[in-house]
């Protein structure tokens, strides 16, 4: 989904399994109920990276799909997803944390994401968020293990703070003090 700057339109782009356009759609205006995406970024027509206001929804989480003929507007109503993932938040107990990104997904059509595994002090795993988007803020860190289990350890006491939603993972680490 994105707006067509030229047209002044907002557009929806319908892509197959092997990231072909198979329909483009125009409207004046876009209603879109619950759902995700993600910030969507394409070639321009010499090849240069181009950003611009794009989101990529993806269609197996579509309910419901209504568009104007007359170029009104495009509906989109996603399925409601409450409950069929039980969201885990982070456990009290850790001593660190190990996250990594997966190399490629086992969902259709979706981009390969992040995982975060909690450990203990001896080293038992108490906790995992699994299937996010990662954003990591300042956060002092080292890599650990050998590829296929090669981590990202992050130590408790360097984590000011952590978000956790249904599709992303925030990590936050402290502001040096000033002194040091």
């Amino acid at each position: 989904m994105g707006f067509d700057t030229e047209k002044k339109l907002w557009f929806i782009q319908f892509y197959n399994a092997i990231n072909v356009n198979v329909g483009t759609y125009y409207a004046r205006s876009v209603h879109i109920e619950r759902g995700r995406a993600a910030q969507y970024q394409w070639k321009d027509s010499r090849g240069a990276p181009f950003w611009h206001v794009r989101e990529r929804l993806y269609a197996t989480e579509v309910e419901k799909l209504s568009i104007d003929p007359a170029g009104g507007a495009i509906n989109l109503i996603f399925k409601n997803e409450e409950g069929s993932e039980t969201e885990k938040g982070v456990p009290e107990d850790f001593a660190y944390l190990l996250y990594a990104y997966h190399l490629t997904s086992n969902e259709k059509g979706r981009a390969p994401m992040g995982f975060v595994e909690f450990h203990d002090a001896e080293g038992a795993l108490v906790g995992r968020v699994d299937n996010r988007w990662m954003i990591i803020e300042g956060v002092n860190r080292r890599t650990v293990g050998e590829y296929p289990a090669l981590r990202i350890r992050v130590e408790r006491m360097d984590i000011s703070g952590m978000t956790v939603t249904q599709t992303a993972f925030v990590l936050q680490g402290r502001q040096a003090d000033a002194h040091e």
